[in-house]
């Protein structure tokens, strides 16, 4: 099932790069982005869910995971910064301008969840490891339509 992913993933990739062909001169640099996103977006929801696991199964104690945590918001907060600098310079066409808002939207909820987990974490109240857990699942959902991927 990992090649199956794999596989996937790297078809969404080379889907939300395709996007970005209407670039002209900038095709290349704007292919990296979408690839480089896309990867930066999965694979920062994967090491939340990885944590989340590793701390249910008492891999780490509640202030290693809140630190690991804490650094997966704020890189993710640094990064939709940097993605919404991108829009307000207005140097993209509009389906890239589309592609990158589209990606901030997930991003927030990349930073929803994981701000979900830190809850759950700090608390380790039920209520709160359900709202992690609804949170997740959104953020999936967004993720798999953000680079065209089928369930």
């Amino acid at each position: 099932m990992n090649s199956k992913l794999l596989v996937t993933v790297l078809s969404a990739l080379v889907f939300a790069g395709a996007r970005l062909q209407a670039a002209g001169d900038d095709t290349v640099l704007l292919n990296t982005l979408g690839y480089t996103t896309g990867q930066s977006v999965l694979l920062t929801h994967m090491a939340v869910g990885t944590l989340a696991d590793a701390y249910v199964a008492k891999t780490y104690k509640s202030d290693q995971a809140s630190t690991f945590i804490t650094t997966y918001i704020n890189v993710t907060k640094g990064m939709k910064e940097q993605m919404t600098k991108l829009v307000d310079a207005d140097t993209l066409s509009k389906n890239d301008t589309q592609f990158v808002n589209n990606t901030i939207e997930v991003l927030d909820l990349v930073v929803k969840e994981s701000e979900e987990l830190k809850a759950y974490i700090i608390t380790g109240d039920a209520k709160e490891a359900q709202a992690y857990d609804k949170a997740r699942q959104k953020a999936l959902k967004e993720i798999k339509t953000l680079l065209g991927m089928k369930d």
